[in-house]
């Protein structure tokens, strides 16, 4: 009986974890530049860009010339993630700036 309550509790705990790391996390979206032509300009930005500390999940839509970007904000923000781009050879501009006409 302890050894199951035992087991349920840590169950709990890294359940209670997961969730507390996954309520961390920030979404970030960019317009690149240079366009994105194929599937090797995505590979080269998720391929670098993972490399990020905090970047969880890269998402790409050439047809909007857009880098979705899930990251935990405790590790990395979008000034780190704009010189990313840089060091690649893209601008980047976020979404929220474009928006305001920035």
């Amino acid at each position: 009986m302890k050894k199951t309550l035992t087991i349920l509790a840590l169950a709990l705990t890294c359940a209670v974890g997961a969730f507390a790391k996954e309520q961390t996390r920030q979404v970030e979206t960019f317009t690149v530049s240079p366009a994105m032509h194929c599937e090797n300009c995505e590979k080269k930005i998720k391929s670098n860009l993972r490399f990020e500390k905090g970047v969880s999940k890269i998402d790409i839509d050439r047809s909007t010339q857009s880098v979705t970007i899930t990251f935990d904000p405790a590790k990395t923000d979008e000034t780190k993630l704009l010189k990313a781009f840089k060091k690649i050879g893209y601008t980047a501009t976020p979404e929220t700036d474009k928006e305001k006409g920035e």
